[in-house]
């Protein structure tokens, strides 16, 4: 007996009653009984169920999805798509003639989007911009009986709800959690005035959050018309087979640039397409080392991650994309050489240039004196052109597919700065670069404003939880 109590003496037990295992469906993983002792509430606390709160949780039917031509289709996103800052919505479309009953994969306004698989509990209101987009069926969509949105967003973003939700998760390898799981979920009742004040935070931080997208979108589209350049067309490309997927591009050897470049993506249509229109229609352009004053990445070092107390915000390539980063990890400030070369510095644009390649982030009210990983490239504008402009060139489709280009690697993707500086950038007139940065500088205010009443919807939940 003693040699078996030897197996666990470096373990936490718990003891848990017959009765709370009743209760939580028979459950027998320890995880589903574990609760955060870090949050004290109120002793007059009292709870209700999601369900009660909500007029349905849709949890769509998995399904077969049929690719199909955007004339043909609905937008499609993933689960982890869903809490990109741009979900790529023009990206792929699933077909609504052989998709069986499409509505309910279908994305309205105002649902609470809840990623129900793999890195479960990712929870965003779902904004204008992916409404009428279809989703996932790893995708749950709350619909609210009255106007409790932001209120049980906030709660379930919260570190109690967050809690709460990681109990009701199952699965050996992929965690999962059910809609019929969800709507059992407990929630507190507070004040209505607490629930008001939550409700009309979040609402403008999700309509700052849509005006912000707006903006970003507007900023490309006058990158296109103030250079002249013609919207990106389909390339056509003929193939070796008819009922094969492979493509047939002719490349003459004058193509060949000093690198003697055999991979076939580095001659890909649409990159040469970009080119050819940049110096056929742009009034002025060069490229992106005579218009900027550094580009550059840092070489690998050794991270040594710490708690919130005594470290700095990290910033991986995943999270630039992100409404904002979670599981945040915090680097050593005592233990990390050189620290100061890879802290983050206003109006750089960062570059993925590892793994998946060409992701951008503008740093504006962000991630300012954050550090960030070697997998990001740095650009630093010059005088000449401002950095607002040259994000929404590098982050729409003339800057991305020069960038691809230039990928390379036989297992990842890579590229280098060396490579980022051969892009071309078209340069307008002054006062038409200054206001395309205005706007994504604009764009960005408006995102640093919805994390703020984000941030402050969770401590008015916070004081109407603890008192504190």
């Amino acid at each position: 007996m003693n040699d078996i109590l030897d197996l666990f003496e470096n373990e936490i037990c718990i003891q848990v009653p017959t009765s709370k295992v009743c209760s939580k469906d028979h459950r027998l993983d320890p995880g589903c009984f574990v609760e955060d002792n870090t949050i004290i509430l109120k002793n007059e606390i009292s709870f209700t169920t999601l369900k009660k709160l909500c007029e349905s949780i849709i949890e769509p039917k998995l399904f077969t999805r049929i690719y199909c031509k955007k004339e043909y289709g609905v937008p499609y996103i993933s689960a982890s798509e869903m809490t990109e800052i741009e979900p790529p919505i023009n990206e792929r479309y699933i077909s609504k003639e052989l998709t069986t009953e499409i509505e309910q994969y279908i994305i309205r306004r105002g649902q609470i989007l809840f990623s129900a698989a793999g890195s479960v509990g990712n929870v965003i209101v779902a904004p204008d911009y992916l409404d009428d987009v279809a989703g996932t069926s790893d995708i749950l969509r709350i619909v609210l009986k009255e106007n409790n949105l932001g209120f049980i967003f906030t709660y379930l973003t919260s570190s109690y709800g967050a809690n709460e939700i990681a109990n009701l998760a199952y699965g050996a390898i992929i965690k999962r959690v059910r809609g019929f799981q969800l709507e059992s979920l407990k929630v507190p009742v507070i004040e209505e005035k607490a629930i008001e004040e939550i409700n009309q935070k979040i609402e403008k931080a999700l309509t700052s959050r849509e005006n912000s997208y707006l903006l970003l979108t507007q900023a490309r589209q006058l990158v296109i018309a103030y250079n002249n350049l013609p919207p990106l067309d389909e390339v056509q490309t003929e193939t070796l087979d008819p009922d094969k997927e492979t493509e047939l591009q002719l490349v003459s050897t004058e193509e060949f640039t000093t690198d003697y470049r055999l991979d076939a993506y580095f001659y890909n249509p649409m990159a040469e397409l970009v080119v050819r229109n940049i110096k056929k229609f742009a009034t002025d352009f060069d490229n992106l080392f005579n218009v900027s004053n550094k580009v550059f990445y840092l070489n690998r070092f050794k991270r040594t991650f710490v708690n919130e107390k005594h470290g700095i915000p990290y910033l991986a390539g995943k999270d630039i994309i992100k409404i904002r980063p979670n599981d945040i990890s915090y680097l050593s400030e005592s233990e990390t050489s050189n620290l100061d070369d890879y802290r983050l510095e206003k109006e750089w644009t960062l570059l993925t240039c590892s793994g998946t390649i060409g992701r951008t982030c503008y740093i504006w009210n962000n991630y300012e004196d954050w550090v960030a990983t070697h997998d990001l490239i740095r650009i630093v504008s010059k005088g000449k052109i401002d950095s607002g402009y040259l994000y929404a060139f590098l982050s729409n489709d003339y800057g991305y597919h020069q960038i691809v280009r230039h990928k390379h690697g036989a297992v990842i993707d890579h590229i280098t700065p060396e490579q980022i500086e051969e892009i071309l950038i078209p340069i307008p007139e002054e006062e038409k670069i200054k206001k395309i940065g205005d706007l994504v500088r604009q764009a960005y205010d408006l995102r640093a404003v919805a994390i703020r009443l984000e941030d402050e919807a969770q401590e008015i939940l916070t004081q109407a939880l603890t008192g504190k």
